[in-house]
């Protein structure tokens, strides 16, 4: 992981000094002025932190402060056409992301290296902008997001591979097409095949988009063989999934995303098979905003999720709090049922600061 560090920080500050083919000059012997003016405009440093306290009453029997994010993000432009991005975790002390652009047009761009899998509407969000306190709705961690051991396990929905995207018919239409390793970010790819993402958004209003995804893959789960010569995994049994290595992994996604002054509302339905192993799942989120007090939103949330071990319905209301472009604070209550275990009650909150 240094390593990988070591080597996109060099990437990138190659990128920063590489002359722009349209300039004859390069920065040596530019005046000071000039100098800085280029750096500012060439190379974007950002970054976000959200933290808070959190009380479940089943799944932990402690409450406690967590700092959940301290993210930190570079944006190089080298051309007009081409910019390198590269997003690191010093909480996790993980690279999330580090890929290069190059726009050909609106229509067509074409991205590699290791970015968010553009499968459904809510994957390639930032936590910065999802309403709720947790990090997606429960089907898009299960589907794509790696909290599911069958898909990108602790991948937060990112992999590593090469994306082609684009705006169409006057940006009514967009469209991503990807190949993907399909291991997860940081990983090596675990097999010999590769994953096709499909997704288009219809965008027929400024407040309306209508969106459609499909993954096709192989998974891939490891095995070996234990003391007598049987042939185990390390993983406990999965439904009716046997444990063979490879197996077929498809997912598909539809939904909506509605954003208007007064409310916003995000839905969408996804199903999945691993194997021979079927699951499906729904969320809606939505939001009031300025409710009596100007930036004050309050949030709902309905989430559904039908896997192997059994269904969970999740139940969130909340209030969210702008005060400062892009910094909020948040508080919120869930409420979860899932089959064979004690429902459970949880109390989240958090601050979030970005600049």
């Amino acid at each position: 992981m240094k390593r990988l560090l070591r080597i996109s920080t060099l990437l990138l500050i190659f990128f920063f000094n590489y002359p722009n083919p349209s300039s004859a000059q390069t920065f040596t012997g530019t005046p000071a002025k000039e100098w800085i003016n280029t750096i500012v405009e060439r190379f974007q440093l950002s970054g976000y932190a959200q933290g808070g306290y959190e009380y479940y009453d089943q799944s932990t029997t402690e409450d406690q402060f967590k700092i959940s994010r301290i993210i930190f993000m570079a944006n190089a432009k080298v051309s007009d056409h081409i910019n390198a991005f590269m997003m690191y975790d010093f909480k996790s002390s993980s690279l999330h992301e580090l890929w290069f652009n190059y726009q050909f047009c609106k229509a067509l761009s074409v991205k590699v290296g290791q970015f968010k899998t553009p499968f459904s509407i809510e994957n390639p969000l930032s936590p910065t902008v999802l309403e709720l306190i947790y990090p997606g709705s429960l089907v898009t961690g299960y589907m794509i997001g790696g909290s599911s051991d069958l898909m990108m396990k602790g991948g937060s929905g990112r992999d590593i591979g090469l994306n082609i995207n684009g705006e169409l018919l006057k940006g009514w239409v967009t469209y991503d097409l990807a190949l993907m390793n399909g291991a997860g970010r940081n990983q090596n790819d675990n097999n010999a095949q590769k994953d096709f993402v499909g997704r288009v958004g219809f965008h027929p209003t400024k407040w309306l988009t209508l969106s459609g995804s499909i993954l096709k893959g192989t998974g891939n789960i490891a095995v070996y063989q234990n003391q007598t010569g049987e042939t185990v995994s390390d993983l406990a049994p999965i439904g009716g999934l046997k444990h063979n290595g490879n197996y077929r992994r498809d997912r598909y996604a539809a939904g909506l995303e509605m954003k208007t002054t007064p409310f916003n509302l995000r839905s969408e339905y996804m199903a999945g098979k691993d194997g021979s192993e079927k699951s499906k799942g729904f969320y809606a989120t939505g939001s009031v905003n300025n409710i009596g007090i100007k930036h004050l939103d309050l949030v709902a949330s309905y989430d559904y999720l039908d896997i192997w071990s059994g269904k969970t319905n999740r139940y969130s209301a909340g209030l969210q709090y702008w005060f400062y472009p892009r910094c909020r604070l948040q508080v919120g209550y869930g409420y979860n049922q899932t089959d064979g275990k004690k429902n459970e009650n949880c109390i989240l909150t958090q601050i979030q600061v970005r600049f």
